[in-house]
């Protein structure tokens, strides 16, 4: 039976040939169809999210002012060109001289560095926001296909923005390059390997401004040492004996937490799945207790009434820069304590300065209590921003599962949901009416063939316009255009514009070509025409 992967797309990392999920939660939004599927669960364990929000809030006051310090920052200037320039865009402070000359040598130092590292750009990927401290922001721009001494890297450019007089202004701007966060992530999972488990800190950002950045080793011994007993790994392996894996926790003894889009890329991409402790445990996954798909979340049973409930605490009550931890592994064996900084919460959802990649999604990060206040999704990974869902909507639910005899607890086994997510297409044939030298051609707009992972069942070449019906097999559960987010990306990076959209139809066009992407039923369809 060939396996369609529906869900989120998938790039693979690696630490000691063991792979983790990448998943990019910007490009499909997880509430979808999938709810219609969950309608077998025991009613007893809903999971109710009154005030939560995974929307991401745009300011385009804030976008401009971003665009317009980026363009300053790639050009070809020199730099006192470059600073004269950025002077228009810097905060200003009418009542302390202090904070605006700490602002003035900030740009300093990150105009040396982009001229130092010689980082050239031309296109920018996205553009996250958060507001902290009423009259702060902190704007992360991803730039896709940067050179650093013209070599290809992923790119990210922070800035801190300040606001006087109801104008925001650039304080703080800094950069971070792929290979920095690679290398940290590498020393980690050395560490672990050599049974070492602190690993520290990316993060070296105070944003509360008293410097207070690092953690005194006896709080991270304590705080591993009280919780290593409530976390787990959640491993997903093929036939052929390859791992990907993320993280999870304990609600109460033999029952898991982790996020319900980590859940979905094992069950669709994995033969086997469990779970596994830091004494080396492993525990077979009985089926799901319970799954609320908008709060990207899902309560599995394993097959031991083994491990520690975490104890929860609230974000409402933390404040800007106080310290979240996470322990789990980043080589899937041994694990360690890390931590970063807490930035605000807003509608359910928490914005840290934690640096996380993708065995830390599902993760429970915790307070400097002990107790946890949210867990981590995949909105943005590889980033020092990073979100999670507050943990106050599953209190409830523990209260629930605590009061009850783990033998009685019910789930939906795991087979069940697997049979209603593996599709079987064998029965699709493939209809090809385009001769291939056209074919050819026409494959390479937008780099349609390699971008759209659907099978295509039907195509012809007709007056000078191709059509394509794509089978989307897993229909019930992701709407048809996500499948196109690729495709679509490409083609705006190869020029093409963006004139129409609505919920069924999206049109891009160039001189050349009009390309009109429809959503019909269980199928996609692309129609490519010469303007």
């Amino acid at each position: 039976m060939k396996k369609i992967l529906f869900g989120i797309c998938l790039n693979l990392i690696f630490f000691n040939i063991v792979y983790a999920f990448d998943i990019d939660m910007s490009k499909v939004s997880v509430d979808s169809k999938a709810n219609e599927i969950n309608e077998n669960l025991n009613k007893t364990y809903n999971i109710e999210t009154p005030g939560f929000s995974n929307e991401i809030i745009v300011d385009d006051k804030i976008d401009e002012l971003i665009k317009e310090v980026v363009k300053i920052s790639l050009n070809d200037e020199s730099i006192d060109n470059k600073r004269k320039e950025f002077s228009k865009y810097m905060f200003y402070s009418s009542t302390d001289g202090a904070e605006t000359l700490s602002g003035n040598l900030f740009v300093q130092m990150y105009l040396d560095m982009i001229d130092e590292k010689k980082i050239e750009a031309d296109y920018i990927k996205d553009i996250r926001t958060v507001t902290f401290n009423k009259d702060d922001a902190m704007s992360f721009v991803y730039l896709d296909d940067a050179l650093v001494n013209e070599e290809k890297k992923e790119v990210v450019l922070a800035f801190w923005l300040k606001k006087d007089n109801s104008e925001y202004g650039v304080y703080y701007p800094w950069l971070t390059i792929d290979d920095d966060l690679n290398d940290y992530f590498s020393q980690v999972a050395k560490k672990e390997d050599n049974g070492e488990f602190i690993g520290g800190t990316y993060n070296k950002v105070s944003l509360s401004g008293n410097g207070n950045v690092t953690v005194s080793t006896n709080l991270l011994n304590k705080l591993y040492q009280d919780n290593k007993n409530s976390v787990v790994q959640i491993t997903g392996m093929t036939d052929g004996g390859q791992s990907s894996y993320g993280s999870g926790f304990f609600i109460r003894e033999g029952i898991v937490v982790t996020t319900w889009s980590l859940f979905l890329q094992m069950l669709t991409n994995s033969d086997y799945l469990y779970v596994n402790d830091v004494n080396g445990n492993t525990y077979d996954i009985l089926g799901v207790v319970a799954a609320q798909t908008n709060y990207d979340v899902v309560v599995l049973k394993i097959d031991q009434n083994v491990g520690n409930g975490v104890t929860f605490g609230s974000a409402t009550n933390m404040d800007l820069d106080d310290k979240l931890f996470m322990i789990n592994s980043k080589n899937n064996n041994s694990f360690s304590i890390n931590y970063g900084s807490f930035i605000s919460i807003d509608n359910g959802r928490l914005m840290n300065m934690f640096l996380l990649n993708s065995s830390d999604v599902g993760g429970a990060l915790f307070n400097e209590n002990g107790e946890v206040v949210g867990f981590a999704v995949a909105d943005k990974i590889n980033s020092e921003l990073s979100y999670a869902n507050s943990t106050d909507y599953l209190k409830k639910l523990q209260e629930i599962l605590n009061s009850q005899n783990y033998t009685y607890i019910s789930y939906t086994l795991l087979d069940t949901f697997k049979q209603d997510y593996y599709t079987d297409i064998t029965e699709e044939k493939k209809y090809n009416n385009i001769e291939n030298e056209v074919w050819d051609e026409y494959r390479k707009i937008g780099d349609l063939g390699n971008k759209i992972k659907l099978s295509l069942i039907k195509a012809s070449y007709v007056d000078n316009i191709v059509s394509l019906r794509y089978k989307n097999s897993a229909n019930n559960l992701i709407d048809s255009m996500y499948f196109v987010s690729d495709f679509t990306e490409t083609l705006v990076k190869d020029g093409y514009e963006y004139t129409y959209s609505d919920e069924y139809k999206k049109i891009y066009e160039n001189n050349k070509y009009k390309i009109i992407i429809k959503n019909s039923l269980d199928y996609l369809i692309i129609l490519i025409m010469e303007n």
